[in-house]
């Protein structure tokens, strides 16, 4: 009997949650084949390059293959996701809509709990120890990294990353591009605007406009982004 090859995941763009991504490939069968770059790798003095974090799958897997958008044509068997999670990667898939009308796989961890009666939008990533409340709905691309806890019928916009170990209260509209950044808490029946950024360690007990950074418990208006 011959075996059934994994199916190759692609993932465009590199950000230092890249490793995120090839982790929970792994841990779904799925092999991380490829990493497309829209832009030349820029990293900051306490950054991991992609180079490193592709050479520490070795002995894991195949290593991926790196190259630029430009080189790009769909293959057979792929699936494809976002790698960045700064909200103008919604420019990227604007980018990929024009050249390919791709659609983008769910990615979800293993150890994540997601209900049944939770909706998610193509290309979301829910990462690990993570759950996803009844009547919750995440729109395209959102991403939402470990031990978050987002409560019942809480909806997000399309690409909003919520960053590990927040806890967004049920019946809440989180807008879209939003970030809702490490262990921020945001109590129920909140309204968070588009573009919005809810700061680290951040309670948020009212709402949120467009546009704006908030700080602090209870979270406060900082500054207009």
């Amino acid at each position: 009997m011959t075996a059934t090859a994994a199916p190759r995941l692609v993932i465009f763009g590199a950000s230092n949650t890249v490793s995120d991504l090839f982790d929970c490939a792994l841990a779904n069968g799925l092999l991380p084949a490829k990493v497309v770059l829209h832009l030349p790798e820029s990293s900051g003095a306490r950054d991991i390059p992609l180079a490193a974090r592709i050479a520490a799958l070795k002995g894991l897997c195949e290593l991926p293959h790196v190259e630029m958008l430009d080189d790009f044509q769909p293959g057979a068997d792929e699936l494809y996701l976002l790698g960045p999670t700064t909200p103008t990667r919604a420019n990227l898939a604007a980018e990929l809509a024009r050249r390919f009308g791709l659609r983008y796989h769910t990615l979800v961890h293993p150890t994540a709990y997601v209900s049944p009666l939770a909706q998610l939008g193509q290309g979301v990533f829910v990462g690990a120890n993570s759950v996803i409340g009844p009547g919750a709905r995440l729109g395209d691309h959102v991403f939402v990294n470990r031990g978050v806890t987002i409560g019942h019928d809480t909806h997000i916009g399309p690409f909003s990353r919520i960053q590990p170990g927040a806890n967004l209260g049920g019946l809440s509209r989180i807008g879209s591009g939003v970030t809702i950044a490490i262990g921020a808490t945001l109590l129920e029946r909140l309204v968070i605007g588009n573009g919005a950024f809810v700061g680290a360690g951040a309670v948020a007990t009212e709402d949120v406009p467009d546009g704006v950074l908030v700080l602090g418990i209870p979270a406060k208006f900082k500054k207009a982004l």
